[in-house]
């Protein structure tokens, strides 16, 4: 009996051992797989005036300061070279690389150089006292010249109006005839150019080709449209373009300048849209200016 009694104890240690030796040859659960970082885009060599301020406390969490724009508006300023704190409550330009925030809505500045505004018009009013004072002065002269003579003095000129700034067309005759002969009624503007980065949707004819060259020369963004595929800037008979500054007097204002149709509408934080094509394409400028809407409206 004694003899039964251990095989048993020696069957049941045995049961144990093997099942501690199948539970650590068990292998271990996969990683987490690690989510990918998206890098940050930027929209570089952005130009904005306005007052530095102390971030202060916002819903925003970053940045060091902020810049006041006119409207109220501002944008969020952070700078690793410059230090931000010697134009607290001065009026400057600040260049740099813009961003979104990391909550939606706010757009932060990675700040390259900034100059003092003051300085800036300073000198130029100075300058212009200067040419004013000397051209008052040779007016002068040439009045008392002609009063000694007996003569009255001549009338002074109107200033020459400036000239209007030139808008060069772009796209081919061919995309641009092919473009005009379409139906520009709205149930025909079935696609949208939409950007996240920088939060807008354009809307596009449902027979056309979109595409966006990012920021260009003097544009923060460049968008082309085209009766045909897009390959090089330029291509595009009707142009969209981001720029820096205010445009509140033509906000969702068409018109034709020099055979070009020019629809300008007002964005934020002081930026606006300058929307182009040829005359013949004026409706469809009209439509896009009217409908571009914020990003996920």
């Amino acid at each position: 009996m004694r003899t039964l009694s251990l095989l048993l104890m020696l069957v049941m240690l045995s049961g144990c051992t093997l099942l501690d030796v199948r539970e650590e040859k068990e292998p271990p659960p996969p990683p987490e797989p690690k989510k990918e970082e998206l890098p940050i885009r930027e929209t570089k060599n952005v130009t904005y005036t306005g007052i530095v301020k102390p971030a202060g406390i916002s819903i925003y969490q970053q940045g060091s300061h902020r810049l006041t724009l006119p409207g109220g508006k501002f944008i969020l300023l952070e700078s690793a070279t410059l230090d931000l704190n010697g134009y607290v409550d001065e009026e400057v330009h600040v260049f740099g690389a813009l961003r979104p925030t990391v909550e939606a809505g706010g757009m932060i500045m990675r700040v390259e150089r900034i100059e003092l505004l003051e300085e800036e018009s300073s000198s130029s009013q100075s300058a212009s006292d200067q040419t004013s004072s000397s051209i008052q002065a040779e007016a002068d002269i040439v009045d008392t010249e002609r009063m000694e003579d007996g003569e009255e003095p001549a009338e002074p000129k109107e200033p020459e109006a400036p000239e209007e700034v030139f808008i060069p067309q772009t796209g081919s005759q061919e995309r641009i005839d092919a473009m005009a002969a379409q139906d520009f009624s709205a149930p025909h503007w079935t696609q949208s150019y939409c950007t996240s980065h920088i939060g807008f949707c354009a809307p596009v004819h449902r027979n056309w080709w979109f595409k966006s060259f990012g920021a260009t020369g003097d544009a923060l963004w460049h968008v082309e449209i085209s009766s045909e595929p897009l390959e090089k800037l330029s291509d595009g008979p009707i142009v969209i373009d981001l720029l820096s500054g205010s445009k509140a007097d033509d906000d969702n204002l068409v018109d034709v300048q020099n055979g070009i149709a020019l629809g300008y509408r007002e964005w934020t934080f002081g930026r606006h849209f300058r929307i182009r094509a040829d005359e013949s394409l004026v409706e469809a400028v009209r439509y896009i200016t009217q409908n571009i809407e914020e990003y996920g409206q």
